[in-house]
């Protein structure tokens, strides 16, 4: 079952990735914006959750060596992915 787990968490933050890019490529139609804020949003409230269950998985060691090695390797991956992106948010914010 765990395996499983770990299996659909790598998918899932390809998928934020993914959404990621899809969302940056948005343009601004009319009301400023406010549907890529939405969307940007929406892929914080899938963020946190997916990055709970590769916490968890991380320190599973039912999973075997390489299973673990690829879910500490995309938590990590997970955890860049959203450092650079509150990043780009800020340095957006202050200029």
């Amino acid at each position: 079952m765990s395996k499983a787990f770990a299996a659909i968490y790598v998918v899932a933050v390809l998928a934020l990735a993914v959404c990621a890019v899809l969302i940056w490529q948005l343009r601004c139609e009319s009301f400023g914006c406010m549907g890529i804020g939405v969307a940007w949003f929406a892929w914080v409230l899938a963020y946190f959750p997916v990055l709970l269950v590769g916490a968890v998985l991380r320190s599973r060691e039912s999973l075997g060596a390489g299973l673990v090695k690829l879910t500490r390797a995309t938590v990590w991956v997970q955890v860049a992915m959203g450092a650079a992106l509150v990043m780009v948010w800020v340095l957006k914010q202050a200029g």
